[in-house]
């Protein structure tokens, strides 16, 4: 689990951070379309919190206005080099409301798209794949990741040309322990 803990956390902030920075502007006119996660909205029914973030490359460009705090541009760079952040999330009050097998339409989704799984986790209760696609220069041009827990579901879809370690760089600027369960303390660091 501290594997996935970690890449989720690094996913999550990188969205957030995406968000954040995009936060200011009103969020009008289209969305970008999903096909892999077209549907998810049913996972809605019965939550008692969802989240949304739908993030196309106009919107991510617009985070290079705004820019990082200091001279770390690890943040504006990475939004630069993306496609599309989205990312839906469920909390439930209780375990049951929602049915495993509509997860596993998902899931097969992945295993029918060419997808290679870096990580395929299950315990009695909980879930997590995180697949990738890439490209010929060895950087990801996708990557989903998929959690499911008795009162919590998360699909993520990240579409850009990134590495791993522009991921777990932004996500460590923000506290977020690294895909090795280490934490950057980004105020340590500022003092070396």
């Amino acid at each position: 689990m501290k594997i996935r803990n970690g890449l989720v956390r690094v996913i999550v902030a990188t969205a957030g951070l995406l968000l954040s920075a995009t936060s200011m502007l009103a969020m009008g006119g289209l969305q970008q379309k999903d096909e892999l996660f077209a549907g998810t909205e049913k996972f809605a029914q019965g939550a008692k919190a969802t989240t949304e973030v739908n993030l196309d490359k106009n919107m991510l460009g617009m985070v290079g206005k705004f820019g990082d705090d200091g001279a770390d541009k690890s943040g504006t760079d990475l939004a630069k080099k993306m496609d599309f952040v989205i990312v839906h999330s469920y909390e439930y009050a209780a375990p049951g409301r929602y049915k495993m097998a509509d997860v596993e339409e998902f899931r097969k989704r992945l295993e029918d798209g060419g997808w290679s799984h870096v990580v395929k986790e299950r315990s009695e209760t909980e879930s997590t794949d995180v697949c990738v696609k890439v490209d010929g220069n060895g950087q990801f041009s996708e990557l989903v990741v998929i959690t499911a827990e008795p009162t919590e579901l998360t699909f993520v879809h990240l579409k850009g040309h990134m590495s791993m370690d522009e991921l777990s760089r932004v996500g460590s600027h923000y506290g977020v322990p690294s895909v090795d369960g280490k934490k950057k303390d980004k105020d340590k660091e500022k003092g070396k």
